[in-house]
């Protein structure tokens, strides 16, 4: 659609492609056997790479989430020597009012 919405011929999308008609079409009939790189060439010469970046984003497989949430640890610890000692740290040293937020 993206082709045709630009006046394009399939021969057209193949020389800037640097692909044959067959591919074109054959990508166009959604061959599985298209290479990804051609797939990818012919977004980005259509200027829609940008529609394959957000589909591969990982907030877009939830699946892969979920896999990614499982891998992280249950608890964080560190050193309770550590922590006291920030702590103290901290509370020595007199705050100045800023307009940061803290925590970010």
């Amino acid at each position: 659609m993206a082709r045709r919405l630009r006046g394009w011929s399939q021969q057209d999308l193949a020389v800037r492609l640097d692909a044959s008609v067959s591919t074109v079409r054959r990508m166009e009939d959604g061959y599985h056997g298209t290479a990804l790189h051609t797939f990818l060439r012919a977004l980005h010469v259509l200027g829609r790479l940008d529609a394959a970046v957000e589909l591969l984003a990982i907030e877009q497989d939830p699946l892969g989430m979920e896999l990614v949430r499982e891998q992280l640890p249950k608890r964080v610890s560190g050193s309770r020597r550590t922590y006291q000692k920030t702590a103290e740290q901290q509370s020595s040293q007199v705050a100045e009012p800023t307009d940061e937020l803290e925590g970010f």
